[in-house]
């Protein structure tokens, strides 16, 4: 076991260097590195490699499926490549597991639909739009989003095209990235470049309520939503704002805290995780005040947050990978393979998975 953390702090895939963790107060490291596996071969790796697609684990956890930018979605069964599938595109953002289908959203704007278990096509269909987050099902509606600034209901069983519901990108200047659409309190809410939030109906696409979060002027986007089926807020990442809750009911901001370049956000507990430039903060659900705040390094962005066992595992985006006490703030640990991390982790008690910039798999145990 002592080994085996070591490892979390020492490994390098080829052709990467080793950075050592940040300084800080010596604690017990929260994961240690389990297996590695390199999926993209490191001599086909482009100047400065990003990989922001997180895998996906069947609910058997026995198939674990990871999309990478070379265009190629796999599926791992127990530890061993079952088969490989080429897209037309690069891989920007995770697929989605549903039922027996594998939806696979493409940098080339196309929706690809799997057999899960041996990677045969069933059917695809061009959005004509780059899709740059995971798709969502509502109500029997497949959804995705493109950074065309549009969401497209799709039928699952065929690809039919159901509705779309699009607003023109702003003037000026936006941040690259998109907030994927989430499903709860019978809404699809979803989110745009240009500040605005909205609910939409899943039936046919029409909006109940739209809010502006962001004000005027530039850098206005709004790329992250959290929205918990057990409250009555929602919770919105606007780059200009800050963390925004809202009404899930009536889109009526709650309380706002400002946090520059906010780009993620996480609703666990009691806490309401905001990632923005240079920071990660702890919030009071109820109330937005301030719990705790962890300094990244200057003009340094967070992923988004995963929680898990009283622990937020967050990579500085192309950087380690850190294992941070959900209550306290502090950062128990950190593991970066050398070309460091673009993604959120998959956790689950005692595991997650994660694939570095340099598109390697690491599966990591986690300690209590």
């Amino acid at each position: 076991m002592i080994l085996l953390a070591l490892l979390a702090f020492s490994f390098a895939p080829l052709g990467h260097s080793p950075r050592p963790p940040p300084r800080g107060p010596t604690l017990d490291p929260p994961f240690f590195v389990g297996e590695m596996q390199h999926l993209v071969p490191q001599g086909k790796l482009p100047y400065s490699p990003t990989e922001t697609a997180t895998p996906v684990l069947d609910r058997a956890q026995t198939r674990l499926y990871a999309g990478t930018r070379d265009g190629q979605v796999r599926c791992q069964f127990r530890g061993k490549t079952a088969w490989v599938y080429q897209i037309g595109g690069a891989i920007l953002a995770s697929p989605l597991i549903e039922g027996e289908t594998l939806f696979v959203p493409g940098g080339d704007g196309v929706l690809y639909a799997l057999n899960r278990f041996t990677g045969v096509l069933r059917w695809q269909v061009d959005i004509h739009e780059e899709l740059t987050t995971p798709p969502t099902v509502s109500e029997g509606r497949l959804l995705v989003m493109s950074s065309e600034q549009s969401v497209t209901a799709l039928d699952p069983a065929n690809g039919k095209r159901l509705w779309k519901f699009h607003r023109d990108p702003p003037g000026g200047f936006t941040i690259r990235g998109d907030a994927q659409p989430r499903s709860a309190h019978g809404s699809v809410y979803v989110a745009f470049a240009d500040g605005t939030v909205a609910a939409l109906q899943p039936e046919n696409g029409v909006a109940k309520w739209t809010r502006q979060v962001s004000g005027a002027g530039d850098y206005l986007d709004v790329d992250w939503i959290d929205a918990p089926e057990a409250d009555d807020r929602i919770y919105v990442a606007s780059a200009k704002a800050g963390i925004v809750a809202l009404d899930a009911t009536t889109g009526a901001i709650v309380w706002t805290y400002p946090l520059a370049g906010a780009n993620h956000v996480l609703a666990e507990g009691a806490r309401v995780i905001g990632g923005g430039r240079s920071e990660l903060v702890a919030l009071d659900r109820a109330r937005g005040a301030k719990v705790w705040t962890l300094q990244l390094g200057r003009e340094r962005y967070p992923t988004q947050p995963v929680a898990v066992q009283g622990l937020i595992l967050v990579a500085q985006d192309r950087g380690a990978l850190l294992g941070v006490d959900l209550q306290t703030g502090q950062a128990r640990g950190a593991f970066d393979p050398g070309s460091g991390f673009s993604q959120p982790a998959l956790a689950l008690p005692g595991v997650a998975y994660i694939v570095s910039n340099g598109g390697v798999l690491f599966s990591l145990g986690l300690l209590p």
